[in-house]
């Protein structure tokens, strides 16, 4: 009997049409022999909708013509079933689901938001669960776990919007201890959307007053100079960890693009749906064999530290000229899963796809054997006022 997967995507976010990208590939790659896809697409108003026409991307270019063709429903429990329900007034099953693939990149989905939900009505789905998405999506407490573990990363401060607006002196005054240039950044928005560089006071104010418009929390680093950057993949859980191949590129200060790095997916990704390699520069390899054993050591670090599951992407920026590595970011909801780093290390996206819902049902079956409840009314016969 197959599986029935429902892959979830969009959702109301900066990164959504990433997001449907994402979702794309994977239903493209899911053994048709294996699973049943049922895809579930969320608008940018938190709808979900599904229907057969969301696998094409290619309909994507007219999202009110996409919905208005696919059925508006909710996710649901009932008895031992999870059903797509329909949100009209005869409320009919239209799918059943057994397992859920989050797809979506940004906030409601690749924060841990989905997540909890489905935690919470008991469906399996792969990937991180709550805590280790929202850990992952928080650029701070991502750093500070970090740091405290002893693994290098860049300097920087951090600091909320209303302490910014209400107290302007004392925040520029902490950020007077790192140095020009600097990297200005949301904490909780994914990819590279928001990030500015500045080289002055003046620079640094404005690019703030622009990033506390999307996120109530700021994070300003320093920028490390002569960098390149190196992605690696983790798959595996608490236990068991393997790591892909190490993606390495070259840094572009012009390439950073306050808030239209989404028009950059669109131009340059759908290529990648059609099998063309997207490995941006790809450059002669800097790194050695012992600097490559630290960043798959660190990365597989940092999978057990924020205790995540599944498929992750983290980051790295080498010091081209001192050979220094320095932790940048992760992502535990990675773009098209990092198929690319795998596929370079010989697993395609249909084994990798496979390994994360073997993984999702193994989490699943193993909750079973935990205690989160009690069969019995601790309040029964007890004459409780509340006073």
């Amino acid at each position: 009997m197959k599986l029935n997967v429902g892959v979830i995507f969009g959702g109301k976010s900066l990164e959504h049409e990433k997001g449907i990208i994402t979702a794309c590939e994977v239903m493209s790659n899911l053994d048709q022999n294996k699973y049943n896809i049922v895809p579930i697409y969320i608008d940018k108003d938190n709808n979900w909708y599904t229907g057969y026409h969301l696998k094409d991307i290619l309909n994507y270019r007219d999202i009110a013509l996409v919905k208005r063709y696919a059925k508006k429903v909710t996710l649901l429990k009932r008895g031992k079933n999870y059903i797509l329900q329909s949100c009209n007034l005869l409320k009919r099953n239209i799918s059943y689901v057994d397992l859920i693939i989050p797809c979506g990149l940004g906030s409601y989905i690749s924060d841990g938001i989905l997540q909890g939900y489905l935690d919470m009505i008991g469906i399996p789905y792969t990937g991180s669960n709550t805590l280790s998405c929202a850990i992952s999506k928080d650029k701070v407490a991502i750093k500070d776990i970090v740091r405290a573990n002893n693994i290098p990363t860049t300097s920087y401060i951090w600091f909320y919007k209303e302490e910014f607006v209400s107290n302007r002196k004392k925040v520029l005054e902490k950020i007077k201890d790192l140095k020009y240039p600097l990297y200005c950044k949301p904490a909780k928005l994914g990819s590279s959307i928001g990030v500015s560089l500045v080289n002055n006071d003046e620079e640094l104010i404005k690019e703030i007053k622009n990033i506390i418009k999307y996120d109530e929390k700021v994070i300003v680093e320093e920028k490390i100079k002569n960098t390149k950057e190196i992605s690696i993949s983790v798959l595996g859980d608490n236990i068991n960890q393997e790591t892909s191949d190490i993606y390495e590129e070259e840094l572009f200060d012009e390439e950073i693009d306050r808030f239209t790095k989404v028009k950059e997916y669109l131009n340059n990704e759908y290529n990648k749906l059609y099998k063309i390699n997207l490995i941006n520069k790809k450059t002669k390899p800097l790194i050695s064999k012992e600097m490559k054993d630290a960043i798959k050591d660190y990365a597989k670090q940092i999978f057990r530290m924020i205790n995540a599951r599944g498929v992750i992407q983290v980051d790295f920026l080498i010091d081209e000229k001192n050979m220094k590595l320095y932790f940048s970011k992760i992502n535990a909801v990675p773009y098209c899963m990092s198929s690319q780093m795998w596929k370079r290390s010989k697993k395609s996206e249909t084994e990798l796809l496979d390994d994360l819902i073997k993984l999702a049902i193994e989490r699943y079956h193993n909750k079973d054997s935990y205690i989160n409840k009690t069969d019995n009314n601790l309040l029964e016969g007890y004459d409780l006022k509340i006073k």
